[in-house]
């Protein structure tokens, strides 16, 4: 089966994807580059830039000269650990439909703690607060309390236009966020996030705690998010030096 004429990348894509599914375990290779412009019908340049994808998104690994790997499981969400992707774009590249339920928000007086991780001036003494569970399917996936440097107006902005993508509303407050530092840690739902996530019984737990930068190193958005590690599946090429 050919893509249509000037197909784009993300076409390109799917199909590799629907190969992967399909057809191929953890560890095996996926065709040349030649082969799958030849079956896809599109140039090479395409799917170098389709294999790049699905490498960010966590599905594949290329060694040059030996050829391209599929790796992880199948069944859970996966993405590289290295490439910051926010989970609506994690749920949407998996054919799922993202969602959000739950959400809460409010300003909040800042806790010495918080005033550190963002780096607020003595005279900075408010965040806004948003806290909210991701859902694939309508399932629930991930729940998340924010963090964010207060500015006039972020309350009336998120409640009266809900915004899908946290990314897009800080960028309203010219708070771009350029790269994040995370560490993840594995815990167990304790009573509260066990109600947000719908969970009948102790579950295991990925914790991923990040701060977002803007480009010159600011910090602008401190969050927690909790996924279920039955879903997620988060990889990291670790190449030897």
């Amino acid at each position: 089966m050919k893509l249509a004429n000037r197909s784009l990348y993300l076409q390109a894509r799917d199909m590799i994807y629907e190969l992967i599914n399909d057809n191929l375990e953890p560890m095996d290779k996926i065709p040349s580059e030649q082969k799958l412009s030849n079956q896809l019908g599109v140039s090479r340049n395409t799917i170098r830039e389709a294999i790049r994808t699905l490498e960010q998104e966590g599905f594949l690994f290329s060694r040059q000269g030996v050829g391209t790997f599929v790796i992880g499981s199948k069944s859970s969400l996966k993405t590289n650990i290295s490439t910051l992707e926010s989970s609506t774009n994690i749920i949407k590249a998996h054919g799922y439909n993202p969602g959000t339920k739950n959400v809460i928000s409010e300003v909040q007086s800042a806790t010495s703690e918080r005033k550190k991780i963002l780096s607020l001036r003595k005279d900075q003494n408010e965040i806004f607060y948003i806290e909210r569970v991701r859902t694939a399917n309508e399932d629930p996936v991930v729940y998340v309390e924010d963090y964010i440097p207060y500015r006039l107006g972020m309350e009336h902005e998120y409640q009266e236009i809900y915004y899908e993508s946290l990314l897009e509303f800080l960028e309203n407050f010219d708070l771009n966020v350029s790269f994040s530092v995370c560490s993840i840690k594995a815990v167990i739902s304790d009573e509260k996030i066990a109600s947000k996530l719908q969970l009948s019984e102790q579950s295991a737990l990925l914790l991923l705690k990040q701060t977002h930068y803007s480009n010159t190193g600011i910090p602008v958005l401190y969050s927690d998010s909790y996924y279920l590690s039955d879903n997620f599946e988060f990889n990291v090429i670790r190449k030897r030096g």
